[in-house]
């Protein structure tokens, strides 16, 4: 059996289009520790869940699991990989796992729009954007959980039966007990679909009864939640709208690292415009015969525009959206009836993509060279103590990021049974939180984020507390960043810009309570 040239090119092309998806998601082990900034408190939170779990955590007393975590089915999985493999692994593997159903997803929602082939690359770099550099773990879990409600969503309001109701209604509970941001999203663009696709106001009434099932669930789950849960330091509401010229980043999130300055955010901007222009290249047209095709894009872009950094102590809401810009710009186009066979249109978007995926494999080759040094550090600790990260240059020059070690002593936490503050265990989300009376000075400072670089202070800070301290420099700390006398910390160990101190003559140990606390302090 002999294929037709233009057979042999779609097989050839979409072998290659399988090829870098695998390679993309292979990178997610080419550094030990990934450039992702809220990642190791996310294995943080796994490695106290499990131990917690099992009985052997130090830290009963200062903890309880929140069993209303609307994050509940990432940290699971990641909870029962850690039963057979370090937490550093499980995340890395399901990371990899959430990217590949992301790119099947979206392939998937593009054959339900009758949308180009050719422009399934668009699928693949998005996933190493914004919520990768930011670690947003549970974020990047739900994203596939989102992309295959929409497409169950776009088949529902096509054809409202009430088995595709019970499915809608099921995927969307799974969907919320995911990540409540994502849930937002996909309803609604659900929602929209309905409206656009239902004719008549009686079929439409019937058509939102699994929404409106959903949205009473919600009430009743935020009803049971306020009688169990509260913030524990009575953190104030933060709104913050950010609606200036660096909204223009949003767009290069889409396939980039954070750098803090408008340009220099855009390194990878040429490529982004020639990504963009892909569809004009490929002679593909814009889908007339179907509005519903251009929901998910419109709404990304309408919260890329409207919705505000920070809301509800929820912060960086917007940027993380950027993930779906690309996939969901890709589906607004349709293949042309006759495509004429070139080897510059063929090449354009593989090449395009190749090129963020070099620049993305060099920054982590790079990054895994830079933060060698930590390990050394790591290793001179000793397992099961309480420490204090004081990252005072949290920035990398390999990544070009500029808060990539913030969270990088938590590491300590995940692998040596240790407990680091700053910790996410004050943010009301997590699934181990501090108990209302155990948060420390550390966690809130007058309703801004604690920053060792600007706030440390032994007294206030209780530094008594910490037998450990995980210092990240790359000049000498201040004559008196420490106190001087008997409380001096003594230097253990260092290895490039990190430092580890112990706090051997001031350090109160208020040991950790050895059996779990009563019911009623939970």
């Amino acid at each position: 059996m002999h294929l037709s040239g233009s057979a042999q090119r779609l097989t050839t092309d979409r072998a290659a289009f399988v090829a870098t998806v695998l390679f993309a998601g292979a990178t997610f082990w080419f550094a030990p520790r990934p450039p992702m900034i809220d990642l190791p408190q996310h294995a943080a939170q796994v490695a106290l869940w499990h131990d917690l779990l099992l009985g052997t955590s130090k830290w009963q007393s200062l903890v309880y699991v929140n069993i209303f975590t609307p994050y509940l089915i990432g940290y699971s999985l990641a909870l029962l990989l850690s039963f057979v493999m370090p937490v550093a692994a499980a995340l890395k593997l399901l990371l990899a796992g959430a990217y590949f159903g992301f790119v099947g997803s979206c392939v998937a929602l593009r054959k339900r729009m009758d949308g180009d082939p050719r422009l399934d690359w668009l699928f693949i770099p998005g996933f190493f954007g914004f919520a990768y550099a930011f670690g947003f773990y549970t974020f990047l879990i739900a994203a596939p959980f989102g992309v295959w409600f929409i497409v169950l969503a776009h088949r529902y309001a096509d054809r409202p039966t009430i088995a595709l109701a019970l499915g809608l209604f099921v995927a969307d509970l799974a969907l919320f007990f995911t990540h409540g941001l994502m849930f937002l999203f996909a309803n609604a663009i659900g929602g929209i679909f309905l409206l656009l696709r239902t004719r008549r106001l009686t079929g439409l009434l019937v058509a939102v009864l699994p929404y409106v099932a959903m949205g009473l669930w919600c009430l009743v789950y935020a009803q049971v939640r306020l009688r169990f849960e509260a913030s524990p330091s009575g953190d104030p509401i933060d709104f913050v709208w950010g609606w200036d010229l660096r909204r223009l980043n949003f767009l290069v999130y889409s396939i980039d690292w954070p750098t803090g300055a408008l340009a220099a955010a855009w390194e990878l901007g040429k490529v982004l415009f020639f990504l963009l222009a892909a569809p004009v290249i490929l002679g593909a047209r814009p889908n007339r015969r179907d509005a519903s095709v251009y929901v998910p894009f419109s709404v990304t872009l309408l919260i890329g525009v409207l919705v505000p950094i920070a809301l509800l102590n929820t912060w960086l809401l917007y940027q993380r959206f950027a993930l779906f810009l690309l996939p969901f710009y890709a589906l607004i186009f349709r293949a042309p009836e006759r495509a004429v066979p070139s080897a510059v249109r063929r090449l354009w978007l593989p090449l395009l993509c190749w090129t963020v995926l070099i620049v993305h494999t060099s920054r982590l080759l790079a990054f895994r060279e830079e933060s060698a040094s930590f390990e050394q550090v790591l290793a001179a600790a000793e397992p099961g103590q309480r420490a204090l990260g004081l990252v005072l240059d949290a920035a990398s020059t390999a990544t070009g990021t500029l808060d990539v070690y913030a969270h990088f002593p938590l590491w300590y936490q995940a692998e040596k049974g240790g407990f680091v503050d700053f910790n996410f265990a004050g943010y009301l989300p997590q699934v181990v939180r501090y108990k209302l009376d155990q948060a420390p000075p550390v966690y809130m400072s007058a309703g801004q984020p604690w920053q060792p670089f600007t706030k440390f202070d032994w007294g206030q800070d209780q530094a008594e507390l910490y037998r450990y301290f995980f210092v990240r420099s790359p000049t000498p700390l201040p004559p008196d960043y420490f106190p001087a006398g008997r409380c001096a910390p003594v230097l253990l160990k260092v290895a490039g810009p990190w430092s580890l101190f112990e706090n051997r003559n001031c350090f109160s140990g208020r040991p950790p309570a050895t059996t779990p606390p009563p019911a009623s302090a939970r």
